[in-house]
């Protein structure tokens, strides 16, 4: 009988999972987490979690009852230290080792350290799993003084989270805008906008020299320090300065890593007995018709969909347009499709901007990505002009009274 290992406890161990059942396969599945808790749905840490809005049913992605069908072995606690890829085997952090046929490296990204002097004082969090969610929900207490570090969205939903709170907010920002990496410059000013309006305080160009503690008790920190040399007075540092593919033991291993490790339209790595998939796997995206790695809970769902299709012979899913989101002030961003490539970027908004904006990326008048606030309509219908590359009217699409599945172009009689 095959035995599958799934190295990680994220989106892409539980979704193959679920797959796995739904398809039917009936092989020996283990799964190894380095971490002491069942997958839980990240995205939710930065928000309702941090909010008290979500319960353990919301929070928690697996439940193994649900999966009678599986021989299934979960091990909480369960780092994986090393590859044997000659041998077939994994050798725990423990000491152990545990062998396999089919391996799934599901090991997601690691954060990107601060590394400054008093990086390690106490008040000084990061967020990535649910122990961090705990220990930082712990800590916002109203009235206290927050100083969130990096201007991309993990930054801004715990910026947003402290806010709703009852926190004093700064959000530093290194560069001259907010979402440098994600969004363009519209968006990011609309979401700035946002920001500022329930009294957040954004500072850009604000590299961050030292962090500081009080005297007594001395590990405490208090203060954040400016290359500038500027003081921010703090009871609270969060740090959200991106992350890195955790692909260390892929190329321990000898497989093909370059930005997260390499695979092709099937997950499948240079062994052909390994997979990998989510925010550490680069794959060639048969929609992109180039290798991606995507950060997003979409993708993750996706490729171990085809992962799960590969192990159970059946047909793997087509490729789509990427999509991402991401909830502020109970405002919903939506992303879909790339804008790599765009030679104009369109807006659509009704005559009541409190109902929400559109910004359209085109390469003449062909969509390539949509960012749409408070439009869901817009989101949705983008999608299928994406995958259809439909001519569209520009006119049209520049009025948001419009719905943008009818802002087509005629075709000449």
């Amino acid at each position: 009988m095959e035995r599958l290992v799934i190295v990680g406890g994220g989106h892409v161990a539980a979704a193959l999972l679920s797959q796995l059942q739904k398809q039917g396969y009936g092989g020996q599945i283990t799964l190894l987490s380095a971490e002491g808790t069942l997958p839980v749905n990240r995205p939710l840490l930065s928000k309702d979690y941090l909010l008290g809005k979500a319960d353990d049913s919301q929070l928690t992605l697996l439940d193994p009852q649900r999966l009678p069908d599986l021989q299934l072995d979960i091990r909480l606690d369960s780092g994986v230290c090393a590859i044997d890829r000659q041998q077939r085997r994994v050798l725990l952090q423990d000491g152990s080792s545990l062998g396999w046929d089919r391996l799934v490296l599901a090991t997601g990204a690691r954060l990107r350290q601060l590394q400054i002097p008093g990086s390690q004082l106490e008040g000084v969090c990061y967020l990535k799993t649910r122990a961090d969610a705990e220990r930082l929900r712990a800590r916002l207490r109203p009235g206290q003084r927050l100083t969130v570090i990096g201007g991309g969205f993990i930054g801004l939903e715990i910026a947003a989270s402290g806010r709703q709170l009852g926190l004093d907010v700064t959000l530093l920002e290194a560069g001259g805008r907010l979402l440098q990496r994600v969004a363009d410059a519209a968006v990011a000013e609309y979401l700035a906008g946002l920001h500022q309006q329930q009294g957040v305080e954004i500072r850009y160009h604000s590299k961050v020299a030292e962090l500081q503690a009080s005297q007594v008790p001395g590990h405490q920190v208090n203060q954040v320090l400016l290359e500038d040399g500027s003081v921010i007075p703090t009871d609270l540092v969060v740090v959200g300065i991106g992350v890195e593919p955790d692909s260390a033991l892929a190329q321990a291993a000898g497989l093909d890593c370059d930005n997260g490790v390499r695979v092709d339209a099937l997950c499948q790595t240079s062994d052909p007995a390994i997979f990998a998939a989510g925010d550490c796997a680069n794959r060639f995206n048969r929609f992109y018709q180039r290798q991606l790695r995507l950060e997003s809970v979409e993708s993750a769902q996706h490729q171990a969909a085809i992962i799960a299709a590969r192990l159970c012979q059946q047909p793997e899913p087509a490729d789509a347009p990427a999509w991402f989101w991401s909830t502020q002030y109970g405002h919903k961003l939506q992303m879909v499709g790339l804008p790599d490539g765009c030679d104009q970027v369109l807006s659509r908004q009704q005559a009541d901007s409190a109902r929400g904006v559109s910004w359209l990326y085109l390469a003449g008048n062909r969509l390539l990505a949509c960012h749409s606030l408070g439009r869901p309509a817009d989101f949705l219908q983008a999608k299928k002009l994406i995958v259809n590359a439909t001519e569209l009217d520009l006119e049209r699409l520049s009025d948001g009274d419009i719905p943008l599945n009818q802002c087509l172009q005629l075709q000449p009689a």
